[in-house]
């Protein structure tokens, strides 16, 4: 088995991305960084977009972080490399399900594998098997939410029984299989625990190679056994990676209400993004890091001399951060994760209690637990 497999964070082609690209195509858009996969067998991304035709946006409190694209993009994403994209995340039903089908139809009329999301929970969880070189890859993915269920669309779920079910399937049929996880806590430079044993869960279960989105920053790789794991590659093309516009959003991001003084001592961090070169050679594995930095017009650019020197020597500090449990960010990083789950606690409503009490599924019971608690705490 010889395979070269390319991979790049959060793609968002809406919003400023979009107008910045404006009537040139992605692959112009992405030429100071295509000669990383132009030698490779496959490019793989995560879309955290619908690319949609007529469905519209839905409507939430806060507009700017409900994405959509254009479908024409799935073209031409297709024609800058793009062999296949993973859809399980958070903003796949920012146009609702109508986006989300046409998003479906874009990619398959494109050309382009996807998986992670369908329109019931069969569909998301279903793996895409990619043919290249007389082989099959297989490649699956998950997020916490929106959440597919038997009869209605989102993402296949993170929790360890679909996660297991669908690298089986996967590992029956395909020769390589990939895993993908949209999850973790925004802009920390390490994943939280609970992230982390999720993450661990896929590399020991049927994943040859486990890689994360989310946080929009980069964090750091760790191996087991044979399998690597890559936390987060960053964001590849969106607009919350800017410093400007992360000082318009970020207080109502995790990191920005908890550890304010997060910009200040790392302000570059959330234009950094990598992408991650995978050799796979018989039973071997071998990682390259590509590391590159949006610019003002959000185009991502290479780094190169002094810039990739401290580029790299960042994504090794933070993979070595993994290894040292004493490393004060894994504490701020679980600490900070508490705080945003019990916020988010307090602020479900009835209404969303009671959809989830006719959901006849016993993961809901702790989190209506905690709800109660948080309601008794707060009176």
């Amino acid at each position: 088995m010889e395979l070269t497999i390319v991979f790049c964070g959060d793609i968002m082609l809406g919003a400023e991305v979009g107008e910045r690209i404006g009537k040139a195509t992605i692959a112009n858009w992405l030429t100071d960084v295509s000669e990383v996969w132009s030698g490779a067998d496959l490019l793989i991304g995560n879309l955290e977009c619908p690319c949609v035709v007529k469905a519209r946006p839905v409507e939430r409190s806060m507009p700017e972080l409900v994405f959509h694209a254009p479908a024409g993009r799935l073209v031409e994403m297709s024609a800058a490399g793009f062999s296949a994209v993973t859809i399980a995340n958070n903003h796949v039903l920012n146009c609702g399900p109508l986006g989300l089908m046409e998003t479906l139809q874009g990619l398959d009329r494109a050309g382009v594998y996807h998986t992670g999301a369908g329109m019931n929970l069969a569909e998301a969880i279903q793996p895409a098997f990619i043919p290249v070189r007389g082989l099959v890859v297989g490649l699956v993915a998950f997020c916490y939410g929106p959440t597919a269920a038997r009869s209605s669309p989102g993402v296949a779920p993170h929790d360890f029984k679909t996660m297991q079910k669908a690298l089986s399937s996967a590992r029956a049929d395909a020769d390589f299989v990939i895993a993908v996880l949209h999850d973790g806590l925004e802009y920390s430079d390490v994943p939280p625990t609970e992230t982390r044993t999720r993450f661990r869960f896929l590399a020991e279960n049927g994943a040859d190679l486990v890689v994360g989105h989310h946080p929009h920053v980069l964090e750091g790789l760790e191996w087991v056994g044979n399998v690597p794991i890559a936390y987060s590659l960053g964001d590849f093309l969106f607009h919350n990676s800017l410093p400007h516009v992360t000082r318009r959003n970020f207080a109502r991001m995790a990191i920005g209400l908890y550890a304010p003084n997060e910009m200040e001592r790392d302000p570059v961090k959330f234009s950094r993004g990598a992408l991650l070169a995978v050799h796979v050679s018989g039973n071997k594995k071998s990682v390259g890091w590509h590391p590159f930095k949006q610019g003002p017009d959000l185009r991502p650019r290479l780094c190169a001399g002094d810039d990739k020197v401290e580029a790299l020597r960042k994504i090794a500090d933070l993979s070595a951060a993994l290894l040292n449990k004493n490393d004060p960010r894994h504490a701020l990083a679980d600490s900070v994760l508490r705080a945003v789950q019990s916020e988010n606690l307090r602020m479900i409503g009835i209404r969303k209690v009671l959809e989830l009490a006719l959901r006849p599924k016993w993961r809901y019971i702790p989190r209506g637990l905690n709800w109660l608690s948080q309601r008794i705490k707060s009176a």
